[in-house]
């Protein structure tokens, strides 16, 4: 009786026996042992299936949808709404639609260049697209928000102040008002600028995976805030109210206060960014870097303080940012609580500075 044997991904099987026939060629049966393409020797073979096309059609569009992060949707919604409403107005207001569409699109763009090939840095270059989104957008409301004819709402948000708390605090912490204490309120203030790039860059140099994470609460947040300014638009205290006592600090507020109101578009007061941001922010490092938390922690406070005593910001300013910034912060935290990890991503990992392929990074 004869016996055969084939190999298929390194393992040996044998053929059931079958009996002798003579020598002769002529005689013998065909082989029974399947027709395989060796790739070398202890190599699994792979096996390709040819798609339908019907279904992987369906599929790519189900994956392409699937790839779109939360804050893209969110930013974009507000960029397509922002532009629909400009371009319907029409006349000048026409004409800076095509300024928020245009970003939308290139938002587009960007998305399906960095989908096309994943790398992490076509990554990073699609996440680090919305703070350059952002920046243009912003500037850019101050000049054609105005255009759509909707009144400022400071009075609406003074009354609400006043139903709350009996008086706006910019008017009840005037007598406080300290040259020193001004200064220090004023270092808060602009530290929000240092840990709006600092807090997120750490991320973007040393944890791809977080920083996406972070990236998507955080746009998600400027989406909501900014489409709140094109509905609600108010200038400040510092613009609506008239005080008493002028604000004054010889180190540095004197210094700076111009440049800082001259940053305003104008229209961005309710919510108030500077809480919100620095709140998500804050919470963030809380979770994933505690050390730095405690570093940052009195910087902020003092920084939510000054929003209010420097006159910037209405106390509902401030309690609408505390809801944008904790819902801001669910929802990523429920992003990547529910995703799955794929095999692509760990390839990217591996391609990232060789850093450690985690799926979860823990709280230290």
């Amino acid at each position: 009786m004869m016996k055969e044997s084939f190999k298929t991904n390194g393992k040996a099987h044998q053929l059931p026996s079958l009996p002798d026939f003579p020598e002769n060629n002529a005689g013998r049966l065909p082989p029974l042992q399947p027709k395989l393409e060796s790739r070398g020797a202890g190599k699994d073979i792979q096996i390709t299936l040819a798609p339908i096309k019907s279904d992987d059609s369906q599929s790519l569009w189900v994956d392409t949808f699937a790839a779109v992060l939360p804050h893209e949707w969110i930013f974009g919604t507000y960029l397509l709404i922002t532009g629909l409403r400009l371009f319907a107005h029409g006349g000048a207001a026409e004409r800076w639609s095509f300024l928020f569409l245009g970003i939308l699109l290139a938002g587009i763009c960007v998305f399906f260049w960095a989908e096309r090939k994943p790398t992490p840095g076509r990554l990073r270059l699609r996440l680090l697209f919305y703070p350059a989104a952002m920046g243009l957008s912003f500037f850019s409301m101050g000049q054609a928000i105005p255009l759509l004819g909707i009144p400022p709402v400071d009075g609406l948000l003074l009354q609400w102040d006043r139903d709350l708390l009996g008086e706006t605090p910019a008017i009840t912490w005037e007598p406080w008002l300290r040259p020193w204490l001004e200064d220090v309120a004023m270092g808060g203030y602009l530290f929000f600028f240092y840990y709006l790039i600092a807090g997120p860059g750490h991320y973007c140099i040393r944890n791809l995976r977080l920083f996406r994470k972070c990236i998507v609460g955080l746009f998600t947040m400027y989406g909501l805030a900014f489409a709140g300014y094109t509905v609600l638009p108010a200038g400040g205290p510092h613009i609506y109210l008239t005080f008493k006592t002028p604000l004054h600090g010889p180190w540095l507020l004197d210094r700076t206060i111009n440049t800082v109101n001259a940053a305003s578009n104008g229209l961005d007061v309710f919510p108030s960014v500077h809480f919100a941001a620095s709140l998500y922010l804050l919470l963030f490092d809380w979770r994933h870097w505690r050390k730095r938390f405690w570093w940052v922690l009195l910087p902020c406070i003092v920084l939510w303080f000054s929003t209010m005593y420097l006159r910037f910001h209405y106390f509902v300013d401030v309690l609408a940012a505390a809801v944008l910034a904790l819902a801001s912060w669910f929802m990523a935290e429920a992003y990547d609580a529910s995703r799955q990890i794929s095999p692509r991503e760990f390839e990217m990992d591996d391609q990232d500075a060789g850093r450690r392929r985690e799926a979860v990074v823990t709280e230290p």
